[in-house]
């Protein structure tokens, strides 16, 4: 029997949802911009760079050629502070999502190391917003690393911090670019929600993840346990933008 040593969460649509507070973000600098945007384009953000994030709303979104490396770091930089000026309103019943309190407590109690792996520069404030840093045992963050995810760094940073191997941890993501970074790393990967694809295991939400379902992944092979998300094209769902 393998034993469940450490669980790495990503953190936006896993535990928190600030998803609405990033389009609400973009949508205000694309109407300052004149440029056009809206949910379903959104959608397409979710776990992408914020860089690339400017460079599809320019030249896919509106066949506008995108700016200069340095225009694109300002207006990344100009989204971000209009992110945080709405995240600094958010408070806990806005941002945490159902069960994650739950799932996080029980892992605790079963000397599990809970680790946020998490490609946001924001994450630290998302969690103390979210009042969740008392049940995190380590953040890591893009701070860490130079190649965020599908980049398999992350992880690895992650496996390194909580002292264990792949073989005794799971991974959980909202994201395909997650998972693939996850599997890149060789660790077993759960898929929260209807974004993602290639997971090990799939839940609809984090309240359908349980501590058996942990521990039963690290004890099979990959991509053969419980049932997975439905393809639908695309390429993930944790805003690291």
């Amino acid at each position: 029997m393998v034993e469940l040593r450490a669980v790495l969460f990503d953190l936006d649509g896993v535990l928190v949802d600030s998803h609405r507070l990033h389009y609400l973000s973009w949508q205000e600098l694309a109407d300052d911009l004149g440029l056009r945007f809206d949910e379903r384009m959104g959608d397409r953000f979710r776990g992408m760079e914020r860089e690339e994030c400017v460079r599809v709303l320019y030249e896919e979104f509106n066949n506008r050629p995108a700016p200069s490396r340095q225009a694109v770091h300002e207006l990344t930089e100009r989204k971000n502070r209009i992110y945080q000026a709405m995240l600094a309103k958010a408070g806990p019943e806005e941002l945490v999502l159902p069960g994650a309190r739950e799932l996080l407590d029980t892992l605790r109690k079963a000397h599990v190391t809970i680790v946020v792996a998490s490609g946001s520069k924001n994450a630290k404030m998302v969690l103390k917003r979210a009042g969740m840093c008392d049940h995190v045992d380590i953040v890591v963050d893009r701070y860490d690393v130079t190649h965020t995810k599908p980049d398999p760094a992350i992880f690895r940073v992650a496996l390194e911090r909580a002292r264990t191997t792949a073989a005794h941890a799971v991974g959980v993501e909202d994201a395909t670019l997650g998972v693939q970074a996850l599997h890149a790393a060789g660790i077993k990967a759960v898929g929260i929600g209807h974004y993602v694809e290639g997971a090990d295991l799939h839940r609809p939400t984090i309240a359908d993840l349980t501590l058996e379902d942990l521990r039963g992944l690290v004890n099979h092979s990959p991509r053969c346990v419980g049932s997975h998300a439905p393809s639908h094209g695309k390429s993930g769902s944790s805003t690291a933008s």
